[in-house]
């Protein structure tokens, strides 16, 4: 299950579900997840489940939206990731499963390092590939060795 944990300022957590639909983070009472607090614009950001993780897009803040104390515009948290709002710490827990959306992350993971389409095509066809069975010169007795 998607989801995004929350630590609540009088220590408790509360963990919320998260659909197929995107939500509002934000200090507006028509916000999909109201935070009460001047540091959290009443439209903050967005967190929708993705195949490959959640995404967030942060909707012009005034103070910011930051993942792992970095501040984004954009981004995908993955499982463990902390989403900052304000004073408010969500942490993620994500159900990604192997597939199409893993494959793009790796992808886009390859490229970020500076490897090119053809480079990175060639690698996984190398891979794909059966090593060349091992030479050995036949020996008395096997099938098709000269008697």
């Amino acid at each position: 299950m998607n989801c995004l944990h929350i630590k609540l300022p009088d220590g408790t957590t509360r963990k919320i579900a998260l659909g197929s639909r995107p939500k509002v983070i934000g200090s507006d009472e028509d916000a999909d997840i109201i935070l009460e607090d001047a540091a959290v614009s009443r439209y903050h950001c967005t967190v929708a489940v993705s195949p490959n993780g959640i995404h967030v897009q942060d909707l012009a803040s005034a103070t910011g939206t930051r993942i792992n104390s970095r501040q984004v515009t954009s981004a995908m948290l993955q499982n463990g990731d902390k989403l900052e709002v304000g004073p408010f710490t969500f942490v993620a827990e994500c159900a990604v499963t192997a597939g199409f959306g893993t494959a793009i992350r790796l992808v886009e993971e390859q490229f970020a390092v500076g490897k090119g389409f053809q480079t990175f095509l060639g690698e996984i066809a190398a891979e794909g590939q059966a090593p060349p069975p091992p030479s050995k010169p036949p020996t008395p007795g096997d099938a098709g060795a000269n008697r």
